[in-house]
């Protein structure tokens, strides 16, 4: 199952959306971040993909080059002032280590890290050696939930059986693991 069916598939990750507004300014589209005040082109911050809040809930769309929400039934323009928002993106090599698990060991890591109060949203950076076609060795993945910082140390091993042996230790100190095989 690729990186988007799994997503689906999970509970709603806090810290997944980047929020904001929207403006109409000189004849572009202008997205105002609300967490860090920064204003970016609305065409920047998504590859089509965008949810509006109306009615008193999030209407996934597409968004389209002339300012035009695609929902499926429906097409409508975008409003000054609305808020929108777009799923965070994931760093590629975090993205392919999430998809090179295998289903079980990937939705029981996420339930693991979900119960620890990190998302999967929270990855600041990943070393993923895979990527480098080691069958044998370490991947590190930093999380910041912006209350703890944390180091997951992924032990795997790939050939006839996949191995996967997970460490994660936060900034208190504090040390977790969980394994997996097979």
């Amino acid at each position: 199952m690729n990186i988007e069916h799994r997503l689906q598939c999970i509970n709603e990750q806090k810290r997944a959306y980047i929020q904001g507004t929207i403006e109409f300014v000189n004849g572009e589209w202008i997205f105002f971040d609300e967490k860090d005040e920064e204003a970016s082109l609305l065409e920047e911050m998504t590859e089509g993909n965008i949810e509006i809040f109306r009615h008193g809930h999030w209407m996934c769309g597409q968004l389209q080059k002339d300012g035009m929400v695609d929902i499926g039934i429906e097409v409508f323009p975008l409003q000054s002032g609305e808020h929108v928002r777009f799923r965070k993106r994931l760093p590629y090599a975090y993205q392919q280590w999430l998809e090179s698990l295998s289903d079980k060991t990937f939705f029981h890591f996420v339930q693991w890290l979900n119960e620890l109060g990190f998302s999967l949203y929270d990855c600041l950076y990943c070393y993923n050696g895979l990527l480098f076609k080691k069958y044998s060795g370490v991947n590190f993945i930093i999380y910041d939930n912006t209350e703890f910082i944390s180091n997951v140390q992924h032990y795997y091993e790939r050939g006839d059986t996949y191995k996967d042996r997970f460490e994660i230790t936060f900034n208190t100190g504090k040390r977790f693991i969980c394994a997996h095989i097979g």
